[in-house]
């Protein structure tokens, strides 16, 4: 039998290494986990003093040839966030004078941009005469588990997963046709990758047998017979995972779905403003999960569970109007284990990365058991 006061002695010598152990996770937080906790819901908060951003000068592929008007952040629209590295991921392309594509990453632990290897084979620089493709749309997205990024090159049948710092393919989904600009999200629930193609339907992979499975038809009816028909436009659709609903949002234009972890695809009311690449951003937030839609000047709170739709009075950076609104060079991704959003807007020289935060959010803190505690 453990006598009262050892007892007592083990009980307090586990209590001192638990806090020991909680000071020391908020301790090695970054740069950007102390300012989400410092944030109140409702509010954005501008990350700074990172290294390797250079104004913004990151996202320019200027090795190739490229010049501040050329920015890998067009024709995009999300970025990914790699829980297992701590880090943002984002590979994308520019689009006008030069066609050039950039793979970066931001590490939490050291507040540090930087650049990572382009996917072989696929094209990275280019010219108007010759030009080469592959703008990010919505083809960016990680599997929180491994912490694997996938990517699809647009205007292609190529895709990708990064892991342990190098790029290798996968196979494509069996589709009569594509189009240029889909959406790629893991589904954790399923672990399965999840590919929307506006034209040719939603498709899930299985990374443990490479295979992937129809689950719905979009704009081409009956393409796979047996599945429903949901109504999509061709290109500007998107897919966004819920990790609070454990669900997955996906739709484009004024068509909006959800599908569960078992399957179900529901069919939701028609959003208050156009969805998809270059007419808005939407994200969610990790915290209540409800969605985050920015849209000319206004921002709006989508509950999928309600299906309702509210307008939000946040004050929304000024930077993210510039060039040609929201829907031009802003990218965005949820950070779970901060309750946050980050956006990433491309303005020259004025270029930011913002954090909004939502909703109240507690980090979670999981403690290893305290080593050599023994009863005496």
């Amino acid at each position: 039998m453990i006598k009262a006061s050892a007892f007592v002695r083990a009980i307090c010598v586990a209590s001192v290494a638990f806090a020991a152990l909680s000071t020391a996770i908020q301790a090695s937080a970054g740069a950007l986990g102390n300012l989400a906790a410092s944030m109140q819901p409702g509010t954005f908060a501008e990350l700074t003093a990172m290294n390797g951003w250079d104004a913004g000068g990151i996202l320019v592929p200027t090795d190739l040839g490229c010049s501040a008007n050329d920015y890998s952040t067009q024709y995009a629209e999300k970025a990914a966030w790699d829980p297992v590295g701590q880090r943002l991921l984002f590979v994308g392309h520019t689009h006008g004078n030069c066609y050039g594509g950039r793979f970066v990453l931001f590490n939490e632990a050291s507040n540090t941009w930087s650049k990572g290897p382009w996917p072989q084979g696929v094209c990275q620089s280019g010219s108007p005469d010759s030009p080469c493709f592959s703008h990010a749309y919505g083809h960016n997205t990680t599997d929180p588990a491994t912490g694997d990024l996938y990517f699809r090159q647009s205007y292609t049948m190529k895709f990708f997963r990064y892991r342990n710092g190098a790029w290798a393919s996968i196979p494509a989904p069996p589709t009569q046709s594509s189009q240029c600009c889909g959406a790629l999200e893991y589904f954790p629930e399923m672990n399965r990758l999840l590919f929307l193609d506006g034209d040719w339907g939603l498709w899930a992979f299985n990374p443990a047998s490479s295979t992937w499975t129809a689950l719905a038809n979009t704009t081409g009816s009956n393409a796979v017979p047996g599945l429903p028909n949901l109504a999509m436009p061709s290109t500007v659709v998107f897919a966004q995972y819920n990790p609070v609903e454990r669900s997955l949002l996906f739709g484009g234009g004024s068509n909006l779905y959800k599908i569960n972890s078992s399957g179900t695809i529901t069919t939701l009311k028609s959003p208050p403003v156009g969805l998809g690449v270059t007419h808005a951003v939407l994200s969610v937030d990790p915290a209540s999960g409800k969605y985050i839609v920015l849209s000319g000047s206004a921002m709006y709170q989508y509950d999928a569970t309600a299906d309702s739709w509210g307008q939000l009075s946040a004050s929304v950076p000024a930077v993210f109007r510039t060039l040609e609104g929201v829907g031009d060079g802003l990218v965005a991704t949820p950070i779970k284990q901060h309750g946050v959003i980050a956006y990433i807007k491309y303005d020259f020289g004025n270029s930011k990365v913002y954090l909004y935060k939502h909703a109240p959010f507690v980090p979670p803190v999981k403690p290893k058991p305290p080593a050599n505690v023994t009863a005496q």
